[in-house]
């Protein structure tokens, strides 16, 4: 199993929630600080993080890009190729391993490892958990889906490639809204094949109302627009959904993966797995 992997933290005008929530968790999941990374937008920035954080919780602060897409860009072409990267948003209060029986006895640490080498094994160079925590929504779900799945931005983890040139974010570059979404994409039209391990769940707050993205209402025009541009490339791999709250989504169906190299039931520890339709 592999052994090598960083934690990459993009934050903007949150240093007491980064610090409070997200790096508070991996503390209390026994991440070594020695592997995690938070990236802030510029030097002011910088100052006031430096002052706030907890310095035993992190390894180093880097003052990178404004902009989530160009924040992770940044990050990903200041690392090797292959690396092993993991991407958490800066507000994350909770990450819960308890409904796999697969990961139910292991730490953050095992997981992260786990489905690493599992990109590995099946060729994929990217994993995600399931986006919503609720328990009535990943209790029923196999352990594991490799088809095109949504990788939500908060948390997931990539084999770093910063000069591949097919999952360069390019439609949601300016306006950062569903960036994830663009990516999801990218990856499985470039590799044939993604992680999704729909039975861990984390929380936290999607539209806080400072810092990052911004509130959620002067998101509503931005995530339109995006789901729109979205829908003109990619139409054959989602459709455009409106929700009550005026919230635009752009939903991606449900396709096998196409990867040569991968099989279509996956076995893990002897437990096998068949890919979600």
């Amino acid at each position: 199993m592999t052994n090598s992997y960083i934690i990459c933290i993009p934050s903007y005008k949150r240093h007491d929630v980064c610090n409070n929530k997200t790096l508070t968790t991996l503390s209390d999941n026994g991440i070594s600080p020695d592997i995690i990374y938070v990236y802030v937008a510029n030097k002011e920035e910088y100052n006031i993080y430096n002052q706030t954080l907890d310095k035993n919780k992190y390894n180093k602060l880097v003052i990178g890009k404004k902009g989530l897409v160009q924040q992770r860009e940044f990050i990903s072409n200041q690392w090797a190729t292959n690396k092993h990267i993991v991407f958490l948003d800066d507000d994350i209060e909770k990450i819960d391993l308890s409904l796999s029986p697969l990961f139910k006895k292991h730490t953050l640490d095992y997981f992260i490892k786990y489905a690493f080498n599992e990109c590995v094994k099946q060729h994929a160079f990217i994993w995600g958990v399931y986006a919503v925590y609720n328990p009535f929504f990943r209790k029923p779900r196999p352990e594991l889906s490799t088809g095109l799945n949504y990788i939500v931005g908060a948390f997931y983890g990539i084999i770093n490639r910063p000069s591949r040139e097919g999952i360069q974010l390019k439609i949601t570059y300016a306006n950062g809204q569903k960036e994830d979404v663009e990516r999801s994409i990218l990856y499985f039209l470039s590799d044939g094949v993604m992680l999704r391990f729909n039975k861990i769940g984390f929380v936290t707050k999607y539209y806080g109302k400072n810092g990052g993205l911004g509130r959620f209402e002067d998101r509503l025009v931005p995530m339109r627009e995006a789901s729109e541009k979205l829908y003109k490339k990619f139409g054959d791999y989602g459709n455009i959904k409106t929700r009550s709250n005026g919230m635009t989504e752009f939903v991606l169906k449900k396709i096998k993966p196409f990867n040569n190299t991968h099989v279509k039931k996956n076995t893990i520890k002897n437990k096998t797995v068949k890919n979600r339709k």
